[in-house]
């Protein structure tokens, strides 16, 4: 009876945990890929079985190409920001210097923030009449910035806050790995009489490629995902200066109501971030940064 009751116990236990993942991930998953190939307009009728003709539309979908050109431009440059900055913060941070422990946990205020808030602090920033930084800018003899209504001047306003709110993460997972390192290689380079900058290429950098990978790929994802800033600050405009993938699938199929073509953009989006990611991971395997 005892054996009974346990076999019974374990299967009270699996099951709530099967169910909840067959409701929650596996039916969405199943769901999604009919979805992407049928058209489904709520309020219009039911769910039409179209086939392959989703893909054939977004092909010629010059809006879907300059909305995935876009993102990978605007994944590039913070990317490039936000690992530039937080290396060499994380160096800085690694010495001995006085206030060391203020600056690891003030820096790790703004990604603890909320998105949708850091947004609409920035908006008020960025204001055209009232905003500080136009503010600031004026005490240069610079004339005041058209930061969310320009088509350049938007796109870097998404990436300045971007920047602002993520590099912390940078920062402190580099240093985790920095200060990870063995002491005693660092302390043999020193006696050999190699420069800081000779130990930061040759060992610092080699040794933790492997977790700046990793969250360089953590952070692509995100930054694929991007919508709450671009809803709040842009928009998506001027015009589609800002209008990244993830916000063009977000109006065509919920603005739109086009539940169909908007799923099909999104499994067109997951197949090219994998195989940007497969592309990527070979690539440093092949040059020996990964094993």
């Amino acid at each position: 009876m005892i054996g009974l009751a346990e076999k019974r116990m374990k299967y009270a236990l699996i099951v709530p945990v099967v169910v909840f993942i067959l409701v929650v991930a596996i039916f969405p998953l199943l769901f999604s890929l009919y979805m992407m190939l049928s058209i489904w307009q709520p309020g219009t009728g039911g769910i039409q079985f179209v086939g392959f003709a989703n893909f054939k539309a977004i092909g010629q979908d010059a809006r879907f190409w300059h909305a995935l050109w876009l993102s990978f431009v605007y994944v590039a440059i913070l990317l490039t920001l936000e690992l530039c900055l937080g290396t060499l913060i994380a160096t800085v941070l690694q010495k001995e210097i006085g206030g060391k422990n203020f600056f690891r946990v003030s820096y790790m205020l703004p990604m603890l923030l909320s998105p949708v808030a850091v947004s609409y602090i920035w908006k008020m920033i960025f204001d055209y009449n009232r905003g500080p930084a136009n503010h600031f800018l004026s005490f240069f003899g610079i004339q005041p910035v058209e930061w969310l209504s320009g088509e350049i001047s938007a796109i870097i306003s998404l990436v300045i806050v971007d920047v602002w709110q993520w590099t912390p993460f940078m920062i402190l997972t580099i240093l985790a790995a920095f200060e990870a390192l063995p002491e005693e290689l660092f302390e043999a380079a020193v006696v050999d009489g190699a420069s800081p900058v000779k130990i930061f290429q040759k060992i610092t950098l080699p040794l933790a490629l492997p977790v700046i990978v990793t969250i360089v790929l953590l952070r692509t994802i995100d930054a694929f995902k991007v919508f709450d800033t671009i809803y709040i600050l842009t928009g998506g405009g001027p015009g589609t200066a800002t209008e990244l993938l993830n916000f063009y699938i977000y109006l065509r199929g919920f603005r739109a109501f086009d539940l169909g073509y908007g799923t099909a953009m999104s499994w067109v989006q997951l197949i090219v971030i994998i195989a940007m990611f497969m592309f990527f991971i070979r690539s440093l395997k092949r040059i020996g940064a990964l094993r």
